[in-house]
């Protein structure tokens, strides 16, 4: 048990790092955390709400490690990054906050794992929708029988998302920057989580043989999927279904249909809503911070809600998306542009990626036009 209040750093300070620091800032005036460093190769972003204050700035992680000795390094880095910083911080004597995708590919992850078994470190990766108080309510009501035998889970996603968004960074929307693969597209990216909460609603089994993927791109700019299935079956017998596209014309925050002998259940998983058979209303629920979790770990010693350990199967369907050939180009005839800062509405796609997971089904099973 360590009561001490933990020093933390931030690599990746800007980006989606100012949400990690919007988070830490309300914990470090509560008196929970100190916020001992940022570090950034670019010139960090100041804001009234988020000050750097008494914080150390760097724009190289490896001094920044060696001169404030940060307690939890908080990485927002791009994922290609993850495994040399994530390895020097815990080799340091940090435990890590890792972004998601924790890595690209399974050796990533074996090296990985290795650095946190000989260091005997915490990672804690920010698959944030697993510390829902939801997924405890559905895991209760299927330990209880209320939906028989566990059988299917399918999430289906439909987001959009403008031109400007494949401008946001240097790597948005190719494949491979500098020799690297890219994490981006609908799949390894935004709905991220969509994969990682519907392989724990499976139980969190490996998957059993291959998976079967569908890509699909409505843009010729672009060099990933911004619409796109995967399907497999787990070694717990359980059919994962994942559908989603950035092209949709009605939104879908990411509904998750889990489908059991004896009934079935719905939860948003952004939203933290769910409906349990026998109930009339979905029912809305909180959850538990992971930054919170991970020093609750060390001053506690409670379990982490998702650790590196939880987040294997999701890299394997990961490696398998980053290793596909450049996904097809829709027939531009089913495509419509719209805005100023224009979207790209597929026909459609909404109503499809909702159909493939709930009938476990892929796009070129459902007698679509474009698929």
């Amino acid at each position: 048990m360590d009561l001490t209040i933990p020093r933390i750093a931030i690599v990746g300070a800007n980006g989606y790092g100012l949400h990690h620091r919007h988070d830490i800032e309300a914990r470090r005036q509560a008196g929970k955390v100190e916020l001992a460093a940022l570090c950034d190769t670019a010139e960090i972003i100041e804001d009234d709400q988020i000050p750097i204050g008494d914080a150390a700035v760097f724009d190289d992680y490896e001094r920044m490690l060696a001169e404030t000795d940060p307690h939890i390094v908080v990485i927002a880095t791009p994922p290609p990054t993850h495994l040399p910083i994530a390895s020097a911080a815990m080799r340091h004597g940090s435990d890590v906050y890792l972004e998601k995708p924790p890595v690209a590919s399974l050796e990533e992850y074996r090296r990985l794992y290795e650095v946190m078994t000989e260091t005997g470190r915490a990672v804690q990766v920010g698959f944030q929708a697993l510390g829902s108080h939801a997924i405890n309510a559905l895991r209760d009501a299927l330990d209880a029988g209320k939906l028989g035998r566990l059988e299917a889970v399918g999430v289906a996603g439909s987001w959009q998302r403008p031109d400007s968004y494949y401008r946001r960074s240097p790597w948005a929307g190719k494949r491979e920057l500098n020799g690297a693969p890219v994490a981006d597209g609908a799949l390894a990216n935004p709905f991220a989580h969509a994969s990682q909460q519907a392989l724990a609603i499976a139980g969190d089994w490996p998957l059993d043989g291959s998976i079967e993927l569908e890509r699909l791109r409505c843009r010729s700019e672009i060099e990933v999927d911004d619409t796109a299935v995967w399907r497999g079956r787990n070694k717990g017998g359980v059919s994962v279904t994942v559908a989603v596209t950035l092209c949709g014309e009605r939104k879908l925050e990411g509904d998750v249909w889990v489908k059991g002998s004896e009934g079935e259940a719905w939860l948003e998983y952004p939203t933290d809503r769910l409906l349990l058979p026998g109930e009339d209303e979905p029912k809305q629920y909180g959850r538990t911070n992971l930054l919170d979790n991970l020093v609750h770990h060390r001053q506690r010693g409670v379990g982490l809600i998702s650790g590196l350990r939880r987040s294997k199967t999701f890299t394997g369907v990961l490696e398998r998306v980053l290793s596909d050939p450049m996904p097809r180009l829709v027939d531009p005839a089913h495509v419509e542009r719209i805005g100023d800062d224009p979207v790209s509405v597929l026909s459609g796609a909404d109503t499809a990626v909702e159909r493939a997971a709930r009938s476990a089904s892929l796009f070129s099973e459902l007698d679509l036009p474009w698929a």
